[in-house]
């Protein structure tokens, strides 16, 4: 069973940042980053719509330019928003990245930069709509898909959209038989967010492909 660090395990660093994946990078086995577009068009690595909860700075992403972002200091590290390319870049190839869409009309741009790198690499939304506009055809690139309020249709949605991974929140797994369903159509299970090793060592015991952790120390 994997290890992906969500925002590069995002209770004991801080998120999204390239300090958090300098250190999530030891003990994860792919880093789970949140993506939206900036205002000066680049795809940047944050997870909010604006930047006053994560800097002293405030505004909206995407009215914000990405050297704007860079020059926030986030979380007090004294580092700023890091572009795609730059968090993509920082880290090791044997390491795989979880790219979270978190607005439509940047499907195509997130595999762009994803080609440029030789990690694993999962596409994945809440959205379908966000996923649905790819258009880039990169097979080294695999979908998967957020469950949200309405798992049943979101399962049928991830099949529509040929998704290799099914990513459920583990209060799914009680209410639903979405991971048997996922297997039996040849989609992995992640699961969110895990929080004790005793739960991840549980959703093994079940057949979870990965767990998607705030902390290193659910292994």
């Amino acid at each position: 069973m994997r290890l992906i660090a969500h925002r590069a395990f995002a209770s004991s660093y801080p998120e999204n940042t390239l300090v958090a994946i300098e250190r999530a990078v030891p003990d994860a086995d792919m880093i789970e980053l949140d993506v939206r577009r900036c205002g000066s068009g680049e795809l940047v690595v944050v997870h909010d719509e604006v930047v006053d909860r994560i800097s002293e700075g405030v505004g909206r992403v995407d009215e914000l330019s990405s050297a704007d972002l860079s020059a926030l200091d986030v979380f007090e590290t004294g580092t700023g928003v890091p572009t795609l390319d730059e968090a993509a870049a920082a880290i090791p190839a044997d390491t795989g990245i979880v790219l979270e869409l978190k607005e439509r009309g940047i499907a195509d741009d997130a595999v762009a930069a994803a080609s440029t790198v030789e990690n694993e690499v999962i596409v994945s939304s809440f959205d379908a709509a966000a996923l649905d506009q790819l258009t880039v055809d990169d097979p080294t690139v695999e979908l998967g898909y957020l469950l949200g309020l309405n798992p049943d249709r979101d399962f049928e949605e991830a099949l529509d959209l040929d998704c290799a991974y099914l990513h459920p929140h583990w209060g799914h797994l009680v209410l639903t038989d979405a991971v048997d369903r996922a297997h039996e159509a040849d989609m992995k299970v992640n699961v969110w967010t895990i929080d004790t090793a005793f739960v991840a060592s549980l959703l093994e015991r079940k057949g979870i492909d990965g767990v998607i952790a705030d902390s290193p120390d659910v292994r």
